[in-house]
């Protein structure tokens, strides 16, 4: 098939839940032979979103990828206040979509290919609803799109401006049935077809674990958040419980260590280790290092790197807040929730201190990732979706 693909950033070096997933349906729907083009734009950084990447035509892992510029850059704090307002409901249409445009990535080359050349693509997949490329493109093609929305319980999701992207694609592709649910809830639109899909898992890879350590100078038990470090993603509170945790004499030596991009200032603390952005080989060694993974985001529609945790054999620990989490752990005994401080400590401390329960739990969860999150029937449901939607914009 001829596939196209929208999402706000591409590539490598670009993370964010939708954007590795996209990335992963793409190269692996390339691979089984289908034609796909990835639509975006040139920016890396979602904060700002200045132009990085060269526009124009180029290929990563076998996929086309077409960039197109952003015309206007975000600037946060006036953003912010604007953010401020238009959660707070009743504002206008055209003062929402002012608003989106100073989300951005405002990208107005991108919806107009989306225009011109529909026709060249089968079915056009639009990864999350939240951006300026999705909520102004894919009411333009509405006969070949499909949505994987990514939601979850968030101010934005009830803004009128988004209506229309959850009622005009021909299916909406889910991860979790929790996602389904909430979506169907909020914006009434369960007349829309809909599958619960979610992603495939590719466990990391094993060993290296002990040289991590060797490398950091790490001896004791180890905590590892991976993922954006960012307030939104629940990290401020989190190195407040660790820290807290810390200070307890029979929690000496314990220590954090945070992989992934940095997007707040990290406290002045021995215990806290920030490596920002790594490869794939030295994330997976500390994923093999550390005893548990820390999920701290209270707004997750299905995270990746917790699924990874478990399929590499680590119990989890998430933010009872998040209910796609919370029901994660619960279904697959993969780990612990909590809500507050005294949660949190209780729970860290279960897991360091019953190392047979935490192997039981790793195990637990290695074992539901496997049976749940397979890469086979994850594309399978894809094509057929998007077939069908070929099929249908053809009549």
């Amino acid at each position: 098939m001829r596939i196209g693909m929208v999402v706000q950033r591409y590539g490598k070096g670009v993370d964010g839940g939708a954007e590795v997933h996209c990335r992963a349906v793409a190269s692996r729907l390339a691979a089984r032979g289908h034609q796909v083009t990835v639509l975006t734009t040139t920016a890396l950084d979602y904060l700002s979103w200045a132009n990085y990447f060269p526009p124009g035509d180029s290929e990563l892992e076998g996929v086309a990828v077409k960039r197109f510029p952003v015309a206007r850059r975000r600037w946060v704090r006036p953003f912010n206040l604007w953010s401020r307002k238009i959660y707070r409901g009743g504002q206008p249409i055209d003062m929402q979509w002012r608003w989106l445009v100073r989300q951005g990535p405002y990208c107005p080359e991108l919806v107009q290919h989306l225009v011109d050349s529909e026709g060249e693509y089968q079915a056009i997949v639009f990864f999350t609803y939240l951006y300026f490329p999705t909520a102004a493109g894919l009411p333009l093609v509405p006969r070949r799109a499909l949505l994987v929305p990514t939601a979850h319980d968030e101010p934005t999701l009830y803004l009128p401006l988004f209506r229309p992207v959850f009622h005009l694609p021909r299916v909406i592709i889910y991860n979790t049935h929790s996602e389904r649910e909430l979506v169907e809830r909020v914006t009434g639109n369960s007349q829309v077809p809909g599958r619960v899909v979610a992603l495939g898992i590719d466990p990391p890879a094993a060993g290296g674990g002990d040289d991590f350590k060797k490398r950091h100078g790490i001896t004791g038990p180890m905590l590892l958040y991976l993922g954006r470090v960012d307030v939104m993603k629940g990290c401020r509170e989190m190195l407040e419980h660790y820290q807290r945790l810390a200070a307890e004499p029979e929690m000496a030596g314990l220590k954090l260590v945070l992989v992934g991009k940095r997007h707040m200032d990290l406290p002045r603390h021995p215990g806290v280790l920030g490596l920002g952005f790594v490869a794939d080989a030295e994330r997976d060694a500390a994923l093999d290092a550390a005893d548990l993974l820390v999920m701290p985001s209270p707004h997750e529609s299905l995270s990746m790197v917790t699924l990874e945790a478990s399929a590499a054999g680590k119990p989890v620990l998430v933010n009872a807040r998040c209910e796609v989490l919370a029901d994660y752990v619960e279904r697959a005994g993969a780990g612990l929730a909590y809500q507050d401080y005294e949660q949190f400590r209780a729970a860290v401390g279960r897991l360091l201190g019953s190392p047979a329960e935490a192997a039981a739990m790793g195990r637990a969860g290695a074992a539901y990732v496997a049976a749940h999150y397979g890469w086979e029937p994850v594309l399978t449901a894809y094509e057929e979706e998007m077939s069908q939607v070929a099929e249908q914009a053809q009549k």
